[in-house]
């Protein structure tokens, strides 16, 4: 009976932070898991090309290398989750989530900026430059609800694995108690 309790104990204990059980309807799977990254990818494509009208139409240097580096990290972390999906079921899955909103967050400050200096612009008579600050604030909203969008979906995917964590370490207390109750009762027979 105590072999059994333990041998119970020491699998539940194991299992937890593994988080890749099968079995468990809670996790993200492999196949979820890699849309976020499809739709992540795709995403940064268009980042990307924002990144590039930013550098050339405002020149302002911080903002468009914070972008590359959020970029470049998005991108590395993507090429992760192609080999090794499940690699999301972690705490690098977070940093996945908050990069993808800080990114999602740059570009509505884009936005804001290019409408600024759209209007600088436009009062100052150089409808040339007032043009290409609209193109870019444009494309900065799409960028930014695209790369909103992809960070709720992975966000959702990442509370799913939070709470399959839960349920898990749950799990364990309970055959734990379970276990222990089993063992005062055969102290007390």
């Amino acid at each position: 009976m105590r072999a059994c309790c333990l041998i119970t104990i020491v699998a539940l204990v194991l299992s937890v932070p593994v988080a890749q059980c099968q079995s468990s309807a809670n996790f993200p799977t492999d196949d979820e898991i890699r849309l976020v990254v499809t739709q992540t990818k795709r995403a940064l494509v268009d980042y990307a090309s924002t990144i590039q009208q930013e550098e050339k139409v405002s020149g302002t240097r911080i903002d468009v290398e914070t972008d590359k580096r959020l970029m470049d990290a998005l991108t590395t972390a993507t090429k992760v989750f192609e080999v090794k999906p499940r690699a999301f079921n972690s705490p690098v899955g977070f940093e996945f989530v908050m990069m993808l909103d800080d990114a999602s967050r740059n570009a509505a400050l884009c936005n804001a900026g290019a409408i600024s200096e759209g209007l600088k612009a436009t009062i100052a008579g150089q409808m040339r430059a007032s043009e290409d600050y609209l193109r870019l604030a444009q494309s900065c909203t799409s960028v930014s609800t695209l790369l909103y969008t992809v960070s709720e979906s992975a966000a959702a995917l990442y509370q799913r694995y939070l709470d399959g964590e839960q349920d898990l370490a749950q799990k364990a207390v309970d055959e734990m108690n379970k276990c222990s109750g089993m063992l005062k009762q055969q102290k007390t027979k």
